[in-house]
């Protein structure tokens, strides 16, 4: 018998790390895979009073599973130069009640603001286990706990996420009270689009063969991580105090989801539109607001950078 109810009191246990960890709110916000995802034809967004990044955030990754050191050069290389450009100054046309714009500033430094998770949950994780390996990484001090940071979990190419990646969804973002109590921490689930390259992998989406950087998996995270980087830069409290969202689009990455603009050609065939710390990358354009102000539907426009005619 004492066998029996230690197997109940594990069931149990695992079943509370469940609950603790469950979403906060009823809709994941989400990419949805290349075809899923609706194209409006009015393309305007709405206000509704949340916060957006006053203050440059830090971006942090969890490198969760087999990632090579060539996907994560692509990916930091990435992250580390994003700050300042003309392409992240599109998101500078975002807004709150405090009358803050989003600052053209992004801190990211991979031998800081990284970790490598060895599969430590296993090869199957849902979003109670995304929020997990971030809240470990933290309670074991591999990363800081910041309120003001975005924490992306990179599943790699043979982790599966069973509540729909692939099908519903190549990545998403939320916030979580769960991660660390007491708190809001912003966070994001990035697939490797390896796994699913016609619906989730930029260059494979476009009929490309292979990527600016000879790694299909690292540039198609990159599009991903771009995509909901900016998705929790414009509505990080999305569900508990909803900044921009709505209105025709939903918010600003699912309006100019899988579009990408100019495309030039790079040395290796494939093509490109963004320079970034050096490297090529293929992004999607971004939602940036034809006026600087708040309210139902603000109109916008699908952009690569900030100053494009």
């Amino acid at each position: 018998m004492k066998k029996h109810w230690v197997g109940i009191a594990f069931i149990l246990a695992l079943c509370l790390v469940a609950c603790a960890f469950a979403q906060e709110n009823s809709q994941v916000h989400m990419l949805r895979p290349y075809g899923k995802q609706g194209n409006p034809a009015a393309l305007a967004i709405t206000y509704y009073g949340g916060p957006v990044f006053e203050t440059a955030p830090t971006v942090y990754i969890v490198y969760y599973g087999k990632w090579t050191t060539k996907d994560r050069k692509v990916i930091d290389t990435f992250f580390a130069n994003l700050s300042g450009t003309s392409m992240n100054k599109i998101n500078t046309t975002y807004s709150d009640n405090n009358n803050k714009f989003i600052p053209n500033a992004v801190n990211y430094d991979p031998t800081t603001d990284s970790y490598h998770d060895n599969y430590s949950l296993g090869k199957t994780i849902r979003d109670a286990q995304v929020q997990q390996i971030i809240a470990n990484a933290i309670s074991k001090g591999k990363l800081p706990n910041d309120q003001n940071g975005i924490y992306f979990s990179l599943l790699a190419a043979d982790v599966a996420d069973p509540d729909g990646q692939c099908t519903s969804f190549c990545g998403y973002h939320s916030p979580s009270r769960s991660i660390v109590s007491g708190e809001i921490i912003k966070y994001s689930m990035v697939g490797n689009p390896a796994r699913c390259p016609s619906g989730c992998e930029a260059s494979a989406v476009i009929g490309d063969s292979n990527s600016p950087n000879n790694d299909p998996g690292a540039d198609g995270t990159v599009n991903i991580m771009w995509h909901e980087y900016s998705e929790s830069d414009s509505d990080p409290n999305v569900g508990i105090q909803t900044a921009w969202n709505g209105g025709p689009c939903g918010e600003n990455g699912d309006c100019c989801a899988w579009q990408f603009g100019t495309l030039k050609v790079a040395s290796n065939g494939s093509h490109y539109n963004e320079k970034i710390g050096g490297k090529h990358y293929i992004t999607q354009m971004m939602l940036k607001l034809s006026q600087k102000k708040r309210g139902n539907n603000i109109p916008g426009t699908c952009e690569n950078t900030y100053n494009h005619p």
